[in-house]
Parts: C-alpha cells; structure tokens; sequence
C-alpha cells in the first residue's frame, strides 16, 4: 500500500458534490454580481459582517500555508510555531481589530491603489502614486496565486490520478468559474460555507490526535525539545529546505517575523484578499466585529496544524517507510496523515475540507487582485469612460488570464517554501516601508511613495534572482532599508503635498502619528477627542495581540497535554476577553451610529 494511502468510492462522491455545490453557489449568486464593479468586487458593501469574517477566515486557512506550517512543526517541533509568525499566526489581526481595520472603511474606497487619491490629491502625484500601489499590488497577487497553485497542485496529485499540474489546473478551473460568475457575493458567500467545512476538518483531526492510544510513547519518540516553546536561537540548517541557509540566527529570524506582522499590521497590508473585506464592510462597529470573529475562528486552525504533525509523528514511529519519507520531505506529512488510519468517507470529507481551504484562498485573492486591474488600470488610464458592462467584461477576462498566468508561472517552483520565503521575505520587507508612512507620517509624498515601492519591488526581485540562498534576515534589512532610503529621499525632493488634501485625508481617517503640521489646524475640541480614542487603541492593540496568541497556546497545549500550560492559557484568555470586553468592545460604535454612518457612506460613493 502506498504511503498516501488511496482513496474509496464514497471519497470520490463527496469531493465531486463539493465541486458541484461551489459551482452551484456561484450560479446562484451570480444576478447580484452582475449589476456593477462595486457589487463584483465588494458585494455592494450589503454582505453581513459575520459572513465576511467566516469569509476571512477560510481564506487564512489555505492548504499550501497549513501545509508549510505543519512540516516545519513535524519536522522542529513547536520552534515551528515562531516559523509561523512569517504570516501563519496572522499577528496583523490584533491591529486590524482595534483600529486599522476602521481606518481602511473610513476610506471608502474599492482599492488601496484607489485609496492614493484619498492621501495624495487628484493630481499628477496621486496619480503616480495609484500607478506604482496598482503594479505592485499584482505583484503581490501573482506571487499568492503562484504559491497557492503549487500546494494544491502537490497535495491533490497525491490523490488523483493525475499530475500536480492537471490537479491544480482542475482545482483552479472550478475557482475561477464560480468567481467570474459570481464575484464577491460567490468568494463570500462559498467561503462561509467551506470554513463551516474547515472547521469540521481541524476538529476532527484535532480530537483525534487528542485521543491517540500511544500518545505518550509519540512525545516520547519526539523527544522533549520537540514540544517545548523556548526556541532554539542558534538552531540548525534544516536541509529539506530549498535554501538550507536560511534560518541560521533562527532567533534572530523570529524577531524579524514577529516585526513583520506588526509592521504589516500596522500599515494596513499592501492591499489583497484582507483589505478587501474591510473596504466592504458597511462601518467602523461591523469593521471590530467581523475581525474578533476572525481571530476566534482562525484559532481552530492549530488544532489541525499540530494535529496532523503529532498524527504524523505516530506513523513515523511505526512505519519505517513513512518516516524515510517524511524526514526528506515533511511538505508531505498532510497528506500521508490523510492517507493512513482515516476510514472512507471522512478521509474524503478531509480532502474537500483542505481542497475548500485551498480554493478560498485562490478565489479571495484572484477576485481582490482582479479589482486592482480593472479598477486602477484599465478604468484610470484605458478606458476612463467605460461602461458598467465593459468594465465587467474586463472583470471576467482578467480573472481568467490571472488564473492562467499563475499556472503557468507555478511551472518554475520548486516548492511551497521556496515562493512563501519569498513573499514573506524581500518582498514584504521592500513594500512595507512606504505603505505604513502614508498612514503615519505628513510629510510623506505621493512620489516618495511611489519611488519606494518601485525600489521595494526591484530590490526584491535582484536579490531573488542574484542571492537566492541570502539569509532572511539581510535580505529584509537590504529591501526595507533601501525602500527607507527612497521614501524619505523622494518625498523632501518633491515637495510636500497640499495642506487642504491632508486636512482632508485626517478628518476623514483621524489617524495617529507624525500629523502635528496638519491637525494644528483642526478644531482643537475634535483633537482632543481623537487622541484620546487613539491612545486606548494603541493600548488595546497590546490586549488584542495577547489574546489572540493565548488563544493559539490553549489549542497546542491541549493537543500536547501540557496541563499547566494549558491552564495557564485559558486563564489568560479568559482574563484578556474580560478586558477586551470593556476597553474595546463597550467603545464600539454604537448600532444607531452606525447605520447613520453606513447610509452617509453609501450617499458618498
């Protein structure tokens, strides 16, 4: 028997019904998306807050990612953990909870390309600056879309009978016909009903890693570093890596991830999937709610993270053929854990679960990367007096050849790693720069942000061309530095922008930073009001983080069955949602604010 197992009738039965009830969703929500870009690429901004957290979720909980996540803790234990602050424990959710997730609806816009116009003006230097957001925003796209490909190509090629490529080919064509049809409304909507699947999934895998007979005699077999939290600072070159050099200094590497999700955090993303939704939510209350729910819901995915890596461990331990396999590839260790010990029918409940994942994931990004298109590209400089009908004609087009570029640009990887290190490395890093001072800092230009981001992305690419084995670390200081260097250089050669733009830009956002030139200006009562406010969300902000990552440490430490962690967690958690509950939660906006604000944005747009 092969190591992945194989797959019965009833397997077959419900991956097929899966297929068919995505498509079917897709047609059924297809009249609503047709009515313009703003239902297509934000459902009208009518979508509950709920439905777009569920939303959220499944497209965080992607089967390349989860995927990753698992062989580095199979294959280092739980130092896999701080490998997955490079984006898997989505630290940025804390900051979009309390505050940056209100300031990306306050902006009412449709993209962050779009958004330009909103800081640096209506002329030549928003216009520039929308330009460069715009390109590097399907940078960004294509990257994801590359990545997401190659996992779900290498996972299901395992079951079927074809190749990676026809797998993810098959995977892809199924995405793209219920996104074209049905926009938004099909991402959002298909994506609630797949994180109802995903959940079942990480339960189950969980419960039943919870439960295993010899559970001791694994951590045994695993050895005591292996479920330990403290990191190894100074930890070995792991040689399945495509770059085996890359995490030497592994401390230093994790605090390079750790500042990497508070730096993508705190400057709202480059754009994508998770901008999306807050630029779709209907106010600043709906815009806290659906990202509590957010955090609460990815928790669950380390129940199927580390489950799978203590499942993988057990067949390790009794199967020599399946630890030779695992010890030179542990991207595998998903999938040989399906394969073995799950009965028919769950097994294939399993696989549609993660092939759910996958595709939320896809449709989210093709859907919030087609808008950057269309929106900022063909609509701003080709056809600025487009049709309704011709911009959606381009929508479905676009997606398409999206999708197709991505397959065939996914031909070059080696593996999921190897694009993940990438974009969470000098990719990011050259990127982050510029899109955290627009928020932050006044004197910052729409051609000192575009200058950055063109020398972020050109930095990244050279150095993943010309120093592919580069430590993580040094590309991520040589990017961000060099991106530093041009925003500040670039913003003091143009000139600043124009005060009333800025006035503008702050009374609608009420940011906090470097704004004092702008807001001496503003009436003094308004000041006062929203440094105050400001001051409790950069407090909370702390809270939100803690509470999220407690919540992480209840599910592993259950799984482990280290008690005293586990206790010390879920006391923890408890303690901080009590905490949340009256420093964030009671200063929410109210309902009736809300909906009053919800009706003024709308009568804005």
């Amino acid at each position: 028997m092969s190591a992945f197992g194989s797959l019965a009738s009833i397997d077959y039965t419900i991956i097929a019904l899966y297929f068919v009830t995505t498509i079917g969703a897709g047609l059924y929500f297809r009249k609503l998306a047709s009515k313009g870009i703003s239902e297509y690429f934000l459902g009208g901004r009518k979508i509950p807050w709920w439905a777009i957290g569920m939303s959220g979720t499944a497209s965080n909980f992607d089967m390349a990612g989860t995927m990753v996540i698992i062989s580095f803790i199979f294959a280092i234990g739980m130092q896999g953990l701080w490998v997955s602050m490079r984006g898997g424990m989505c630290l940025p959710l804390g900051i979009l909870m309390v505050y940056m997730g209100k300031w990306l609806r306050r902006s009412n816009v449709m993209t962050t390309a779009e958004w330009m116009r909103l800081r640096f003006g209506e002329g030549m230097e928003g216009k520039t600056a929308r330009m460069l957001s715009a390109i590097a925003n399907l940078v960004v796209t294509m990257a994801f879309l590359v990545y997401f490909v190659k996992g779900a190509g290498k996972f299901l090629s395992i079951y079927l009978p074809f190749s990676p490529e026809i797998c993810a080919l098959i995977m892809i064509a199924v995405a793209v016909l219920y996104t074209v049809i049905s926009g938004f409304f099909g991402v959002i909507y298909t994506d609630v009903l797949q994180e109802i699947l995903i959940l079942t999934v990480a339960i189950f895998v969980g419960w039943k890693a919870f439960t295993l007979p010899d559970h001791a005699a694994v951590m045994n077999f695993a050895g005591a570093s292996w479920s330990s939290f403290i990191p190894n600072w100074t930890a070995e070159p792991m040689n399945w890596l495509a770059n085996p050099h890359v995490y030497q200094l592994f401390g230093l590497c994790i605090v390079f991830w750790i500042a990497r999700g508070i730096f993508e955090g705190a400057g709202g993303f480059t754009g994508g999937y998770m901008t999306q939704r807050y630029y779709a939510t209907k106010n600043d209350r709906e815009a806290g709610l659906l990202t509590a729910e957010w955090i609460i819901l990815i928790m669950f995915r380390w129940l199927l993270v580390v489950g799978a890596a203590i499942l993988g461990l057990s067949l390790a331990m009794k199967n020599t053929e399946i630890g030779m396999l695992l010890s030179q590839d542990p991207e595998k260790t998903l999938p040989v854990v399906i394969g073995n010990g799950i009965p028919a029918g769950i097994r294939g409940l399993l696989i549609a679960g993660l092939v759910a994942a996958a595709m939320s994931t896809f449709d989210s990004t093709l859907n919030a990367g087609v808008s950057y298109w269309v929106r900022d590209i063909y609509q701003a400089h080709i056809r600025p007096h487009a049709k309704q009908k011709q911009l959606m004609r381009q929508s479905h087009v676009m997606t398409i050849v999206f999708a197709v570029v991505a397959v065939v640009l996914g031909l070059f990887i080696k593996n999921i790693n190897e694009i993940w290190s990438w974009i969470t490395g000098p990719l990011s890093a050259g990127l982050f720069v510029p899109i955290i001072l627009r928020w932050y800092w006044w004197r910052l230009t729409g051609y000192g942000f575009a200058i950055a981001t063109g020398v972020g992305l050109v930095m990244s690419i050279v150095l993943k061309v010309v120093a592919p084995d580069m430590a993580f670390y040094l590309s991520w200081i040589i990017t961000m530095c060099c991106s530093l260097a041009a925003a500040i250089l670039g913003s003091y050669v143009t000139g600043p922008t124009k005060r009333e733009t800025l006035k503008n830009f702050w009374m609608r956002i009420k940011p906090f930073g470097l704004w004092k030139p702008v807001t001496k200006t503003i009436d003094a009562k308004v000041r006062r009001e929203y440094k105050f406010k400001n001051t409790t969300d950069i407090l909370n902000v702390f809270f939100a983080i803690a509470w999220h990552l407690s919540g992480v440490v209840v599910m592993v430490s259950l799984l482990l069955r280290k008690w005293p962690t586990f206790t010390g967690a879920i006391v923890t958690l408890g303690c901080l949602s009590v905490l949340l509950y009256f420093t964030w939660y009671k200063t929410l906006q109210s309902k009736e604010d809300a909906r009053a604000e919800s009706k003024e944005m709308v009568a804005a747009e």
